[in-house]
């Protein structure tokens, strides 16, 4: 696919994998819609479907991917699979998520996304701005970015939490120039840790 389906998008469907709190999609539905031009729906919870990596505690992403990817309604609509369950691919120790460039569907996990995996105290406004982060990176890949050098663009990769935090939360103009305009969407709200 070529990206058409994120370009032509009239939508973004989050579709909680797993047992998600109802407060948790419905907090990442509002901010997400402050942050794109696209209506953000939150669908029922959905089981992952997916197994665990051989010898991993943790979700095939690949698998969940590509089970999302078979859901998705394109053109319609994106799928955003948001999964509280820690995910990766054999070649990562753990993934934050995981899109295709010009795919129609990603998935996002919030288990590294919450201070509280590294031991640290509860602090969910953290957590869902990593999240909103996160999902507009998978996003960015949809409407057919790859990585980018810009250490302090939005699409730049993120292998640890503490580069998810000092990444930022824009775009870099490079960037924002090749989105579909309802992903260019809104500047971010200034959000205080």
């Amino acid at each position: 696919m070529s990206g058409h389906g994120a370009l032509l998008a009239e939508a973004v469907e989050l579709l909680p994998l797993g047992p998600l709190p109802k407060p948790t999609v419905l907090a990442l539905t509002a901010r997400l819609s402050r942050r794109i031009e696209l209506p953000v729906r939150p669908l029922p919870p959905a089981e992952p479907g997916a197994a665990k990596l051989a010898g991993r505690e943790q979700l095939d992403a690949s698998a969940l991917l590509a089970g999302l990817e078979a859901r998705a309604k394109p053109p319609a609509s994106l799928l955003v699979g948001v999964t509280g369950h820690d995910i990766a691919i054999p070649i990562f120790t753990f993934v934050f998520g995981l899109a295709r460039q010009g795919g129609t569907a990603c998935v996002v996990s919030l288990a590294r996304a919450d201070p509280c995996f590294y031991g640290l105290p509860q602090d969910s406004e953290r957590c869902q701005i990593r999240a909103v982060a996160e999902i507009l990176h998978e996003l960015g890949h949809l409407a057919t970015l790859a990585h980018c050098a810009d250490h302090a663009c939005l699409m730049s990769f993120a292998g640890t939490v503490e580069k998810v935090d000092t990444r930022g939360s824009r775009f870099c103009a490079a960037c924002a120039a090749r989105l579909p305009r309802w992903l260019r969407g809104h500047p971010p709200p200034v959000e205080a840790y």
